[in-house]
């Protein structure tokens, strides 16, 4: 392992000429053998969305091919890198209505000290897990919201009620990581989303009693759950589909033609040649994890040099880089160099793409990421003109346009100044004016972001945008929200009148601070 990882400086990386993102894009959509389940895993995101959506690679709407042009001896011509484009992903499923929702919601008043415990555990642990991304803490969420809705189930003696815990849970849920609620929150709706879609159906069945409802709203959660780690191998696998298209040399132009006497011919065009595919990253981003480990194995012609950034205070690039060497299947195709957060300027010149995760994505297409990423995204930008910056995200993490501004998180000083000379640690704690930075994430403007990557293929930023406004409308619809943001839950407002104030209540986080800095 020690082999693979240095602080060396690798050569010089050739220059990559990037293909047109139409013919990536186009791969994604040709019909995958012995891939049963990928019409039912586009479909949960597809088929139950009451908005319109993107079009999943099964798609039998697409627009047939442009007849290609007429082959042209470019012989003599100098090849210029293609200016890199996005394809518009069209919506070819047809939208549909929202659920009907129960109109009694509102929380119990008795009996619910239980619910009440297990919610507040399930804020603190998230508030308290620093080591899992947006993704990973959407999917804690989930099964957070499963076990707080059984304990609730055994208070609920009408649909009402139990949606009511249903509902209170995934707000307090959503908001108990600032940063990364964007993630958590679409999650969460989308599963609201289909659970009321289910009911709906079933009752139209016949009668359902409560149990019922509550033994249909387990197995959906637990079919769910499933379903997003098959959503995780799709977005893999888009990712590997666009670097070998992109990735591999083109051959030689100018293949002569060869005629004679009999039947003319030409001479067999050469295999398209491999290169070393060289990606700068930082922090340790599960979904970046997963994209690299996948392409690795999928791969076997492409070798890889990973240069990490330490990801200060908590250094968790040391952390990626761990996880990305013990994972490899083949060892001797990759190679990792870790580089302080300072070095960012020089470790852009030599690389190919940077790869940024996501922890939001504002509907315009600017993405919030741990500080270090508009770093990263700028001294490409200026330094290496050939380079890619690419964003890996599941479409859970764009934002609803109200929601794109969140509350910062500040975090303790102590965990930058514990890498300080003790000495000078301690004079420095005793000055009054001293400020320590403490936010961990930033944005990066989707201007220096050339494309992203996601499980339903490579978005625009019209699709962001769609996809963002879907967001709002399960936000407003199923939290009941008024447009002009004011007021709570119209039906737990009723409900308060009836049964108490708790469905209003909001569980206070006092470990996250608004402020951007932190004091002595």
């Amino acid at each position: 392992m020690q082999e693979n990882c240095t602080i060396s400086h690798g050569s010089e990386a050739s220059s990559v000429e990037f293909q047109a993102f139409d013919q990536a894009s186009e791969s994604l959509f040709k019909k995958k053998e012995k891939k049963p389940s990928d019409q039912e895993v586009w479909m949960m995101y597809a088929g139950t969305m009451s908005c319109p959506v993107l079009t999943p690679p099964e798609s039998q709407h697409r627009t047939p091919p442009e007849p290609e042009e007429e082959p042209v001896d470019d012989s003599s011509v100098e090849e210029t890198p293609t200016k890199t484009h996005h394809r518009r992903v069209s919506s070819a499923v047809p939208s549909k209505p929202l659920p009907i929702l129960p109109l009694d919601t509102f929380l119990p008043k008795h009996d619910i000290t239980n619910y009440e415990a297990a919610l507040e555990k399930a804020v603190q642990e998230l508030q308290n897990d620093f080591q899992s991304g947006a993704r990973q803490l959407a999917d804690a969420s989930l099964a957070h919201l499963a076990h707080i809705s059984e304990i609730g189930a055994s208070v609920a003696t009408t649909w009402g009620k139990f949606w009511a815990i249903m509902v209170h849970a995934a707000k307090q849920l959503g908001q108990a990581r600032p940063s990364m609620s964007a993630a958590i929150t679409s999650c969460l709706l989308r599963t609201l989303e289909r659970v009321a879609r289910r009911w709906n159906d079933e009752t139209e069945k016949g009668q359902r009693n409560t149990e019922d409802l509550v033994r249909i709203a387990r197995g959906l959660l637990e079919e769910i759950r499933t379903e997003r780690r098959q959503i995780s191998a799709r977005l893999d696998e888009t990712f590997a589909v666009w670097l070998k298209e992109n990735f591999t040399q083109k051959p030689p132009s100018g293949v002569p033609f060869i005629s004679g006497p009999g039947i003319p011919f030409n001479i067999p065009t050469p295999p398209k040649t491999p290169r070393t595919i060289r990606i700068l990253t930082l922090s340790n981003s599960s979904t970046i994890r997963s994209v690299i480990l996948h392409a690795l194995a999928a791969l076997p012609t492409f070798d890889f040099h990973l240069t990490i950034l330490e990801s200060r205070p908590r250094c968790e690039g040391a952390d990626m880089a761990s996880h990305i060497l013990s994972a490899a299947t083949d060892k001797q195709r990759i190679a990792v160099r870790i580089v302080p957060d300072s070095a960012v300027g020089t470790a852009a010149r030599n690389i190919d793409i940077v790869l940024l995760g996501a922890d939001r994505i504002s509907s315009a297409g600017d993405v919030s990421n741990k500080s270090g990423s508009l770093a990263a995204a700028l001294c490409v930008k200026q330094l290496n003109s050939n380079a890619a910056v690419i964003v890996v995200s599941d479409i859970d993490k764009i934002a609803a346009p109200e929601l794109e501004e969140s509350a910062r998180e500040s975090h303790p000083a102590h965990e930058l100044s514990s890498a300080w000379a003790p000495d000078t640690r301690n004079k420095l704690e005793e000055m009054e004016k001293l400020e320590v930075f403490g936010e961990w994430f930033e944005w990066v403007p989707a201007k220096y972001i050339d494309m992203y990557v996601t499980e339903l293929g490579i978005l625009d930023i019209e699709d962001v945008e769609r996809v963002a406004k879907e967001i709002q409308q399960l936000d407003e619809y199923i939290f009941q929200k008024k447009k002009d943001g004011e007021g709570s839950a119209r039906t737990s407002t009723e409900g308060s009148s009836k049964e108490g104030s708790v469905g209003d209540r909001e569980v206070e986080h006092p470990v996250w601070r608004s402020e951007a800095r932190t004091i002595f």
